[in-house]
């Protein structure tokens, strides 16, 4: 199983590479962004243990834990979504976590990667081995999303598989949006 993951991540990789080639080819006509503010944005380690405090420090709320790496392309062009939901829904009671699970030498990108979405969020890099997070959500890489109702009960888990449908942003904004209307 491990070796098989190992061969989707580099597939995925491979994918991303060649997306990225394409897309900067383009960027010589393209605008210039400014950077996001400095220290605006972190991506604070913490170990599995640590992981699930931060989740459960928020009871009370709807919170949405995004598992990611930066080698994952549906990962990246998903994530603004969290962000969006974020802005749209926090005000009545949602939190948006973000988790990398990159491997060390990926937290630099991935820390790129949230400076240029501008992710303000709480953003964690989680500091274990792959065998760690894989036994303990019982999937084989990101992406995955978790939703924890207000009581801190996990309500959804959303994750690829091919043996399953492809999950959606509206499926998990559907989902939170009926958390939200739930009282404690």
């Amino acid at each position: 199983m491990k070796l098989a993951f190992r061969f989707l991540r580099l597939g995925v990789f491979l994918i991303g590479l060649a997306s990225l080639v394409v897309l900067s080819m383009d960027r010589g006509r393209a605008q210039p962004t400014s950077p996001p503010s400095p220290g605006a944005v972190d991506l604070k380690s913490v170990k599995y243990a640590g992981l699930v405090e931060a989740v459960k420090s928020q009871r009370g709320k709807v919170v949405v834990v995004d598992v990611w790496a930066d080698f994952c392309l549906p990962c990246k062009e998903n994530y603004p979504h969290l962000i969006e939901m974020q802005q749209k829904y926090g005000s009545q009671g949602l939190t948006c976590l973000s988790v990398s699970v990159d491997l060390p030498e990926g937290k630099p990108g991935a820390l790129k990667f949230l400076q240029k979405v501008n992710s303000t969020l709480p953003n964690f890099w989680l500091d274990e081995p792959e065998e760690v997070w894989q036994n303990r959500w019982d999937v084989n890489g990101p992406p995955v999303l978790f939703v924890f109702d207000r009581q801190g009960r996990r309500a959804g888990k959303f994750y690829t598989d091919p043996t399953r449908p492809a999950f959606t942003h509206e499926d998990i904004e559907n989902l939170v949006k009926k958390l939200l209307q739930a009282k404690l």
